[in-house]
């Protein structure tokens, strides 16, 4: 079956500092050779510092698929024009039939790559505690490249320290809408300077909230891990 994916950023209400915004998403999956729909709903909270040069936020998310599982997060940013670090902790609502959702964390940080101001290099560990087998813990490592204001593709290497988990690559391309503003591939290859300007960060008050909105679960007999979004 097609796979299909909506995820939408809406402001609730302008702040003396930021902004106080909503997140919702809806999207399939594969679970156990089972197809799933996940739903996710989230509020938070940005503000920027006096020169609106630093970027902080928090935020809350409720998690639900149609095998009845369910699932809550909280989750802090912290984001310039050159450094990003997202960290999120997951905890178990309720679990579904025949299933059971796991606690977690997830700690991602970028940087800018020196001189190529549309790229940015990432690492991105996470932390799913087991409830009848071991806790899978990885650490994922790649690149987001920004290859137009509409067109973002995701590269990374998913390190996964479990036995029976198999290591993979990935990679993911995303079509942007309004598009966004900042350097792309478009304007050249290379800068001469090594890192971007400080930059106004008003503009991403209203960017996604990077998290794992697919909810983690045993099953019977198995487990599994799926990639962040």
């Amino acid at each position: 079956k097609p796979d299909f994916s909506v995820l939408a950023v809406r402001e609730i209400e302008k702040t003396n500092k930021g902004n106080l915004f909503t997140q919702f998403s809806l999207f399939n999956t594969e679970k156990n050779n089972d197809e799933r729909i996940v739903g996710n709903l989230g509020i938070g909270s940005r503000n920027l510092n006096d020169d609106k040069t630093l970027l902080t936020g928090f935020n809350a998310f409720l998690d639900y698929d149609d095998n009845e599982n369910a699932r809550m997060s909280f989750g802090l940013e912290a984001r310039s024009a050159v450094l990003e670090l997202w960290y999120n902790q997951y905890f178990k609502i309720s679990d579904g039939n025949d299933e059971k959702v796991l606690d977690g964390y997830d700690l991602r940080l970028s940087s800018q790559v020196p001189y190529l101001h549309w790229a940015d290099i990432f690492i991105n560990t996470y932390d799913w505690e087991g409830r009848d087998r071991d806790d899978i813990k990885g650490t994922k490592m790649g690149s987001e490249l920004a290859l137009s204001p509409n067109v973002n593709i995701e590269l990374a290497y998913d390190d996964k320290d479990k036995k029976g988990l198999e290591d993979e690559w990935y990679a993911k391309i995303m079509f942007i809408h309004p598009p966004r503003s900042g350097p792309s591939l478009q304007d050249g290859l290379t800068s001469n300077n090594a890192w971007k300007d400080q930059k106004d960060m008003s503009g991403e008050l209203l960017t996604k909230v990077q998290r794992n909105n697919k909810i983690m679960v045993e099953f019977k007999g198995k487990s599994t891990i799926s990639r962040a979004d």
